[in-house]
């Protein structure tokens, strides 16, 4: 019977059976997450693109178990295994380790000592010492001497090698196992002799129960061992668990207590326990790695959503000390204006003034009264060098904006960057890039690999394909949630837009580079490679302001652009200045009416409401930057106990990244975010956030700042 993966999904993550349902039948169809998400709310009962993200991960996961089952079920009949209770106990599983546990002792093995055991006819002697109450082994084991088992003794071991295989084969006692190992076993790790980090140095002398192991712990002590800076050992109540095999694998009056004893502890030490360790460990692992992957993703969607600073020119300042400071001037829509290297700006008072006196000519020049400031090396000492320039006459409306420049490197060498300005090296291209992420964020930072952006933790120690798919996921739906100029945005924004991939975004760039902007959503139907059902999963997404149809501007999907018109009729607006007060008034049970009248689903009809009354809304937040320390450049300015403001990086689960304005970010950790127990920091804060803290601690020669947040009102 097969699997009902509706019900277990709609089980497992608390939601309701038809909406999963229907929403496994829209993936299938090929439809989009955020297609589905902002358009088929009322088929789904309004399921969410979290929901949906979750939904699908499942989907793959059950439909990946279903294929294990399968392949199980086909070898089980072709070694003519007639069990009816195994198989039921399979079809039930929703676990592949549990389906795996099951399998085992009806998995071909490779050549083990129990199956050279038997075969060389060593199974009758097995049968003997179970059953046997005469005491008369040895005498038994002589009949069976050969050339490979050369005496009595070799032979009774190997009968033992044959049961100690079959206990282990058993899953009720690896169940056992486990569920001691979970609510019991205490993990314990010590430094290796060969460490030559102190990054491990709190786990160095470390024990801690699974049970109170948090996923941070596990990654970093993962690492550690893959490192081979650590040794890790898993501590079980061995004896408990021998007691448990020997009652249940050995009669009670057996004369043979002594060999059942080495043949349990055989089993369990050399069979049972390696294999145990190795999955409780890999469990934790993919718990830990689950926890990562949602943390990483939630800082994630912070970061690609931070304000961001429309209609003003740019400078992108990428500081530096041996190879100077890269400039690029951008206008109000990201067009490079201009560039140039400052060098040598911090020699000495002499360079100092010559820097400024360029800086001022260059600001006049190209109008650009924002600076978008790298927050790296040298980032203090220029931040010193323009606030000293906002001093000057005609300069005090200079507003710097320390920017992370987190990945900007990494895209400057790629062949995206390389394609788009090829006239420049990469580090003038790393200015663009400073310059344009803060001009948009989500725009410029979609051409770097989400991994590289500068959020999440221990990313390069978790399965790379599946980050990849999670946080490409989050990229999507940030884009689609926000939306997109279809006639300015590039191919790599263009490739996160639902139901446009690589090919057909290139396909489109090309497309408004031979005929021009595409003035209308039905004209996206001309586009090479763009299809039916690529059209109807990315209109909705798609921004085009140049366009005659008022609508092709705003969210409203095309297919409900009849409902549209009618409810613009019916309240005269007919363009983007016409009166929306009486829209704004409407009741819930005005707009319930209206939803009744013109056939539609009313979360359909809330959602055309809405963006007739606002349309083309960016639904991203104003732009806010930290107040930074004129005299605070280096770790080395910082006093223990003065109150700072900054902005929060990262968040992780043992806490907050903040960035003071100084290369290294300080820590507020988990227990220095509020007076009480903080159970998931990102309640407490996301990336992009300006919060107020306190030094409580610097390390100069660690490099590490230990900050909090206790007891200091936050804005």
């Amino acid at each position: 019977m097969p699997l009902d993966k509706a019900a277990v999904i709609a089980q497992e993550l608390h939601l309701a059976i038809p909406g999963v349902t229907t929403a496994i039948n829209l993936l299938k169809e090929g439809n989009t997450v955020p297609f589905i998400a902002r358009y088929r709310k009322e088929q789904t009962g309004g399921l969410t693109d979290e929901n949906l993200r979750h939904l699908e991960e499942r989907l793959v996961y059950l439909e990946g178990l279903e294929d294990r089952k399968k392949t199980v079920f086909k070898s089980l009949k072709e070694q003519n295994i007639e069990d009816p209770d195994l198989y039921e106990k399979i079809e039930n599983s929703l676990l592949l380790s549990e389906v795996e546990d099951l399998y085992r002792p009806y998995k071909p093995k490779k050549i083990t000592r129990a199956v050279k055991a038997r075969k060389a006819g060593l199974t009758p002697l097995r049968d003997f010492f179970l059953a046997d109450r005469t005491g008369r082994l040895k005498e038994e084991a002589a009949k069976y001497i050969t050339e490979e088992y050369g005496s009595a003794e070799a032979c009774i071991q190997g009968a033992m090698d044959i049961v100690a295989e079959e206990i282990s084969d058993n899953p009720n006692y690896r169940t056992f196992i486990k569920n001691i190992a979970y609510k019991r076993g205490i993990v314990k790790t010590t430094k290796t002799k060969d460490a030559d980090s102190d990054v491990y140095d709190n786990y160095a002398d470390y024990s801690r129960p699974i049970l109170s192991l948090k996923g941070y712990n596990v990654l970093a002590i993962n690492r550690g061992v893959k490192r081979k800076c650590l040794n890790r050992k898993l501590l079980l109540p061995d004896e408990e668990i021998l007691s448990h095999i020997l009652s249940l694998s050995f009669s009670r009056n057996s004369p043979y207590s002594e060999w059942n004893r080495r043949t349990a502890e055989d089993s369990y030490e050399r069979l049972i326990r390696p294999s145990i360790e190795n999955e409780v460990f890999s469990d934790l692992m993919d718990k830990a790695s689950t926890e990562a992957i949602e943390e990483f993703k939630v800082s994630l969607r912070a970061t690609l959503l931070y304000p961001p600073l429309r209609g003003q020119k740019v400078m992108g300042f990428d500081p530096g000390f041996a190879h100077g400071c890269k400039l690029a001037f951008i206008d109000e829509n990201g067009s490079v204006l201009g560039t140039y290297v400052l060098n040598n700006p911090f020699m000495n008072e002499r360079s100092a003034q010559a820097a400024k006196a360029k800086l001022r000519e260059l600001i006049l020049r190209y109008g650009t009264y924002v600076v978008a400031l790298g927050n790296g090396h040298a980032s203090r000492e220029s931040e010193s060098l323009l606030r000293q320039l906002k001093k000057e006459e005609g300069m005090d409306g200079l507003q710097i904006v320390i920017v992370s420049e987190s990945g900007a490197s990494i895209y400057s060498a790629t062949e995206l960057a390389q394609k788009e300005f090829p006239q420049y090296e990469p580090n003038i291209r790393s200015a663009i890039s400073i310059a344009r992420r803060l001009e948009d964020p989500l725009a410029e930072l979609v051409k770097i690999p989400p991994m590289s952006i500068g959020v999440g933790q221990y990313q390069y120690d978790i399965d790379e394909k599946r980050l990849s798919e999670a946080l490409k996921g989050v990229v999507e739906d940030a884009v689609n949630y926000v939306g997109v100029n279809l006639n300015s945005a590039s191919a790599a924004l263009l490739s996160y837009v639902s139901g446009i991939n690589g090919k057909i975004a290139s396909s489109i760039v090309s497309y408004r580079e031979k005929h021009g902007p595409i003035l209308s959503r039905s004209a996206l139907k001309d586009v090479p490679y763009l299809g039916p059902k690529s059209f109807e999963n990315c209109a909705g997404f798609l921004r085009i302001p140049e366009s005659e149809e008022f609508l092709d501007n705003t969210a409203v999907h095309p297919e409900s652009y009849p409902i549209a018109r009618k409810i613009m009729q019916r309240f005269a607006i007919h363009s983007a200045d016409s009166d929306r007060s009486a829209l704004m008034r409407l009741s819930e049970d005005e707009k319930s009416a209206l939803a009744v009248e013109f056939s539609v689903g009313k979360e359909t009809l809330c959602d055309i409401l809405a963006e007739i009354v606002k349309p083309s809304r960016d639904p991203r937040k104003e732009m806010k930057t930290a107040a930074l320390r004129d005299d605070i450049k280096d770790i080395k300015d910082l006093k223990v106990g003065e109150i700072l403001e900054g902005t929060i990086r990262n968040v992780t689960g043992f806490g907050f990244f903040v960035d003071l304005g100084i290369e290294i970010n300080g820590l507020v950790h988990v227990t220095e975010i509020r007076n009480g127990r903080v159970e998931d920091p990102h309640s407490y804060g996301k990336p992009g956030d300006i919060v107020k803290v306190k030094v409580k601690a610097v390390d100069l020669d660690k490099k590490r700042i230990s900050l909090s947040m206790k007891g200091i009102k936050q804005d």
